[in-house]
């Protein structure tokens, strides 16, 4: 025989709550960072050798003066990045000193700058290239730890062998699989 449940008894049962919205795919950068910590790192960790002046870093970043300005004091006092002062205007700098530099600047050019990475990487053969394109799940930062990179390059001179050789160094760099479509400019167009 089953069990009967009294019909008061049976209302405060309780319904399992509705699911939450949870996107599909979250990229590596947006779950370790904040889109604003995301912009001022690829900034500071993407160029290391650049020091950039406040308002200079406003304009890059696109984002808020006081949610940037409390970042810079968050990486400055942390030791990450460097503030030093030329004339009235601060300036800041990756901290090349800083014990996790090497890891973080290697974070940020795999999440957050691999078009820097290419660009440097198809430097020898940028002369060749009519058109170049990151596109896919990294462009649209909707990338995850597996996910490789798509670049898209227009050359009537390039062979797909030179570009991977080119590309050779970046996907060390980046420790992802670099994945080029290469067009000449008659098949582009069409």
């Amino acid at each position: 025989m089953g069990t009967r449940i009294a019909a008061s008894s049976a209302s405060k049962i309780a319904k399992p709550a509705p699911r939450a919205d949870v996107p599909a795919r979250v990229s590596v950068a947006d779950a370790l960072f904040t889109t604003t910590q995301q912009r001022v790192l690829a900034l500071l960790f993407g160029q290391p050798e650049r020091s950039f002046f406040t308002k200079e870093l406003i304009g890059l970043a696109g984002g808020g003066s006081g949610a940037l300005q409390r970042e810079l004091g968050r990486l400055q006092h942390s030791g990450l990045i460097r503030q030093t002062l030329v004339g009235n205007q601060k300036h800041y700098q990756a901290n090349a000193d800083a014990p996790i530099y090497a890891e973080l600047h290697g974070m940020v050019s795999k999440m957050l700058g691999p078009a820097q990475v290419l660009r440097e990487a198809l430097a020898p053969v940028a002369d060749e290239i009519q058109l170049g394109l990151l596109y896919g799940s990294v462009a649209g930062r909707r990338d995850t730890a597996l996910s490789d990179v798509d670049v898209l390059l227009v050359s009537d001179s390039l062979t797909l062998e030179r570009v991977f050789s080119a590309l050779a160094s970046a996907e060390k760099r980046l420790g992802r699989p670099i994945n080029p479509t290469l067009y000449t400019l008659a098949e582009f167009r069409r």
